[in-house]
């Protein structure tokens, strides 16, 4: 069983690993996958293995520790900082399979990275023993090193054009997981942002997963007997979507302190004294330090609220859940708007590759782009602030 750790433990690690991710991002966005010396060195720091249960060897962190660490990495590298939400947040997932599905994945010392993807949703047909998986999953950041996967599947019967009515109105779905070695993987991942993420396509095609490894959609639904911890019974969102937050704090952050930096000895084109002098700066990055800050806070203050709930053992209200996916989304935004800010006034020098400025740039606005903290998302809090069902129901999970 490993030991506990604290926020500040992983921290450090963090700023440990600053070196080699920063030494190995430019090769990043070339092979458009996280290096290899980078992962192995995630892997040591036990970052992808932030969520998994301590029995199985994990470290079994809050989700405040969660969402900090994922920020710390993404002020480093906003790709490594994606990578970590994913990688490092779909292993919650163990808690809802039998003792034996999550200890062929995680156990025995496996250093198992676990990618997983929602939409599109793939096709579960029942068999005997198991399912028949088949479909393809786009943006499967970190499928590149990925062991095992995670997918999303409505159930069909044999034969059936249209999957299985679930209890909540919505078609049945199974959350599956399978061996990335089952699955193939597209080259389909050209982008503008978050370059590094190797995040493209998988498919499967008629591949046998055993019961035990596929859990279905059931609010309030059984998790493992081994795994009653109260991490576990986080809303499931905080760790599948919501995070998406901490990564675009972490990217604004990093901007910050890049402008911050360069503002000490750029002088702009047609002007006397540095950056740092002028007005227009000082209004820019005050105004962008309050944009992340205040983000920040809320975001923190949100989790640690639902976080203490949950060990006391109640269950999140659909307010507190809307809150939390609320703050998540204004932290995305608020932090979209904070890295413009700091690309502005870095001027035309910004644009070079050479800049960090543009990296944060690209890949804070291929952040925004994700439904996970999307503007749609301001819609489906206000729904559930006004007392209706949201349109999405696993966001009571």
């Amino acid at each position: 069983m490993a030991h506990e750790v604290t926020s500040e433990d992983l921290l450090k690690r963090v700023q440990q690993l600053a070196p080699i991710i920063r030494e190995h991002a430019d090769q990043g966005e070339q092979q458009r996958h996280l290096a290899d010396p980078l992962v192995e060195a995630l892997q040591e720091a036990g970052i992808y293995h932030m969520l998994v249960p301590r029995e199985l060897g994990g470290l079994q962190v809050d989700p405040l520790t969660f969402y900090q660490v994922i920020e710390a990495l993404a002020r480093i590298d906003g790709s490594t900082g994606w990578c970590t939400f994913i990688n490092g947040g779909s292993p919650i997932s163990v808690a809802f399979l039998p003792g034996e599905a999550a200890e062929a994945i995680f156990g025995n010392g496996t250093r198992t990275i676990l990618s997983g993807t929602t939409l599109p949703f793939g096709r579960a047909v029942p068999c005997a023993g198991g399912y028949r998986i088949s479909g393809r999953w786009s943006y499967a950041s970190g499928c590149w090193h990925s062991t095992w996967h995670l997918a999303f599947c409505n159930i069909y019967e044999d034969g059936a054009e249209e999957p299985r009515s679930g209890s909540v109105g919505i078609p049945e779905l199974a959350f599956v997981h399978l061996p990335r070695a089952q699955m193939q993987l597209l080259d389909t991942w050209d982008v503008g942002g978050l370059c590094a993420t190797g995040s493209h396509d998988v498919v499967a095609e008629e591949v046998f997963v055993p019961e035990a490894f596929v859990w279905k959609f059931v609010l309030d639904g059984p998790r493992g007997p081994q795994y009653s911890a109260p991490l576990f019974r986080f809303p499931f969102l905080g760790f599948f979507s919501m995070p998406i937050g901490a990564v675009a704090l972490g990217i604004a952050q990093g901007a910050i302190d890049e402008i911050a930096g360069v503002s000490q000895h750029k002088t702009p084109r047609l002007a006397t004294g540095t950056l740092r002098e002028r007005p227009l700066f000082q209004t820019q990055l005050a105004q962008a330090v309050a944009l992340v800050h205040s983000a920040r806070a809320w975001l923190h203050a949100v989790i640690t609220k639902v976080w203490g709930k949950t060990i006391h053992g109640e269950g999140a209200s659909v307010t507190e859940r809307a809150e939390l996916l609320l703050a998540a989304t204004n932290a995305t935004r608020s932090a979209a708007s904070a890295v413009e800010l700091a690309y502005t006034a870095g001027g035309g020098s910004a644009n070079y590759r050479k800049s960090p400025l543009q990296r944060q740039m690209r890949d804070m606005h291929a952040v925004t782009q994700h439904i996970g903290t999307a503007p749609v998302q301001y819609e489906t809090s206000g729904r559930m602030l006004l007392g209706l069902p949201p349109e999405a129901p696993f966001i009571l999970l």
